[in-house]
């Protein structure tokens, strides 16, 4: 009866991996982490270079702000931008240097850019906002997903990329 289960069971695993796509993958991975209980809230598998974004409404302003960031299998996220309309609370008015590196300010029409050239950061950790935050990302392919699907209000989470598991 037990080896019966356990073939049950391991069927059961293989077909789950089968569809949800990781059957024979074993590449790098979007993750999103519940901070306090290392629970996996999503995870999306990714190719090095493809990018992330991380929208979220200003918390003063009410104005959207929208983080960009990079992905690589070893190094994890590296963030390449932030973009939005206004000044606020936390947001730079000008270049700022960070560590040996200089940030770029850019000003269009519309909106204020700026360019972190791929400032490394491995992971970033961040508290889930409520409905006027919505805090979103918007994946390669386009798939957004609302953290608050994922996880509630006020919920600590890290954002990271998960290295290849090795075959």
């Amino acid at each position: 009866m037990h080896r019966r289960t356990t073939c049950a069971v391991l069927a059961l695993v293989a077909a789950f991996l089968g569809a949800s796509g990781d059957a024979g993958t074993h590449g790098a991975r979007f993750v999103v982490v519940e901070a306090a209980t290392g629970a996996v809230a999503l995870s999306r598998p990714v190719d090095d270079g493809q990018q992330v974004r991380l929208e979220h409404t200003h918390s003063v302003t009410k104005r959207p702000v929208t983080t960009v960031f990079s992905l690589d299998s070893t190094a994890g996220l590296a963030m390449r931008e932030m973009r939005f309309d206004t000044f606020g609370a936390n947001l730079p008015v000008g270049p700022e240097r960070i560590g040996e590196e200089t940030t770029t300010f850019l000003r269009g029409e519309d909106e204020y850019r700026v360019l972190h050239h791929d400032r490394p950061l491995g992971a970033v950790r961040l508290m889930v906002g409520g409905p006027e935050v919505d805090h979103t990302v918007t994946l390669p392919g386009g798939e957004r997903v609302r953290l608050l699907e994922l996880v509630a209000s006020g919920t600590s989470v890290t954002l990271a990329v998960q290295a290849p598991t090795p075959r």
